[in-house]
């Protein structure tokens, strides 16, 4: 149906009989009636900004303690940095001093221990 159609259609309709007190109170009716029928707004917080300020504090927290503890972190790199050859060395040893138990009816026993 198009514009015309609906138009012509909506002017031929006839208007109800209605008295004239029902047209002068009809505005004030259909105010009332909406104003009952709308619901009722409820607010309701939103946990995005309270979620962003937590991260946001957390990650100055860890800054932080980073920073302060930052020290203890350094000394210990360079206690493993000046004593590399060492640990490499221990670490290639480790595969020939260890060996795996087998299970057996007993059940199982050490998984790792050290050769004798």
């Amino acid at each position: 149906m198009n514009d015309f159609d609906l138009d012509a259609k909506l002017k031929s309709a006839q208007l109800p009989e209605r008295s004239e007190d029902y047209w002068g109170n009809f505005p004030s009716q259909v105010r009332w009636q909406l104003h009952r029928a709308a619901p009722e707004q409820e607010i309701r917080e939103s946990w995005l900004p309270r979620f962003a300020w937590s991260i946001g504090t957390s990650f100055a927290c860890l800054v932080i303690s980073l920073l302060i503890l930052g020290q203890p972190l350094k000394a210990a790199s360079c206690a493993i940095f000046k004593n590399e050859r060492i640990i490499r060395q221990h670490l290639a040893e480790l595969p020939n001093h260890l060996r795996i138990f087998m299970a057996d009816e007993h059940g199982l026993h050490y998984l790792v221990a050290e050769k004798e």
